[in-house]
C-alpha cells in the first residue's frame, strides 16, 4: 500500500490528477482528519461551502508548511496550495524548495522589476500554466529576457498589467517561440493596445464586436496566428476566476 508520502510525490509528479489527492486524503485521514475533508470537500467542488470556509479558516496557516516564510501569500484548489504569491528575489534564490514541498501551477511574482532575466533562468517556471507580474515595472527589456526563457513551454496565462510594455516588449511576446500553450494576455493599461477589443456586450455576456487594434494586426501579420490576441480566449480568461480556466 502507497504511504503518504508516496502518495504526495506522486501529487507533485502529476498535480492534474485528483484521484491521487482523494487517495492521500484517505491516507492521512487518521492522522490528520481535518486536512483530508478539506482535500475531499475542494475535489468535491465544495469550495465556498461553509464546510469548506470553516475548515479553511482553522488550518490555513499550515497549509504552506514548511515554506510558509517564504511566501508573501498561498491559494489552496483541490486542497492543496496551486497559487503562491512570492518576491522575485525569493523566487529565483528559493523556488525549488516551494515546488519541492506543494503542487504550484500559478505563480504571481512581486519586486520583478530588473530581475526577470535571473527569473528566466528558473527551471521550476516549467510546472506553471499561470504567471502574474502585473504592477511589476519591467518595461520591454524586462519581457524580452522573460520570454526567452526556456521553461515557459506549459504556460497559458500571463499577466502583465501595468508592466510598462511598449511596441518592443508586445512584439519580443510575439516573436517568442517558448510560449506554444499560451493563450491569454493580460495587458490593460500598458502604453500600448495589442489584444482584441471587444465593444458592446450580449446576453451572455460577451462582446458583440471585436477588434485588432494595429499593432494586433502587424504582429499577426508578421508571426501568424497568435491565440493570445483571440477575444474568445480574451472574454473567457479574463471574465472569469484564473484557476476556473487554467
Amino acid at each position: 500500500m502507497a504511504t503518504p508520502a508516496d502518495l504526495y510525490a506522486a501529487i507533485l509528479a502529476d498535480p492534474d490528477d485528483l484521484d491521487l489527492r482523494r487517495r492521500y486524503a484517505d491516507a492521512i485521514e487518521a492522522t490528520d482528519p481535518e486536512r483530508a475533508e478539506l482535500i475531499r470537500l475542494d475535489v468535491a467542488g465544495a469550495d465556498g461551502s461553509r464546510e469548506m470556509l470553516f475548515l479553511h479558516r482553522r488550518i490555513h496557516p499550515r497549509l504552506a508548511a514548511p515554506v510558509a516564510h517564504l511566501l508573501v501569500d498561498w491559494r489552496i484548489r483541490n486542497g492543496l496550495v496551486e497559487s503562491v504569491t512570492m518576491t522575485a528575489r525569493t523566487f529565483i534564490d528559493r523556488g525549488e524548495e516551494v515546488w519541492a514541498n506543494h503542487p504550484v501551477r500559478h505563480l504571481v511574482l512581486v519586486e520583478a522589476a530588473g530581475l526577470t532575466a535571473e527569473v528566466a533562468q528558473v527551471a521550476c517556471l516549467n510546472r506553471l500554466v499561470a504567471l502574474d507580474l502585473r504592477g511589476n515595472p519591467i518595461g520591454d527589456d524586462g519581457l524580452a529576457a522573460l520570454v526567452d526563457s526556456p521553461h515557459l513551454g506549459r504556460l497559458r496565462w500571463l499577466g502583465l498589467a501595468r508592466c510598462g510594455i511598449g511596441p518592443a516588449g508586445a512584439e519580443a511576446l510575439a516573436a517568442s517561440r517558448n510560449l506554444p500553450g499560451l493563450r491569454f494576455v493580460d495587458f490593460r493599461r500598458n502604453p500600448v493596445e495589442v489584444t482584441a477589443q471587444g465593444h458592446g456586450q450580449g446576453i451572455d455576456g460577451r462582446p458583440t464586436e471585436v477588434e485588432l487594434p494595429p499593432l494586433g494586426r502587424e504582429l499577426v501579420a508578421r508571426y501568424g496566428p497568435l491565440p493570445w490576441l483571440d477575444v474568445q480566449w480574451g472574454w473567457r480568461l479574463y471574465s472569469t476566476a484564473l484557476w476556473d480556466e487554467v
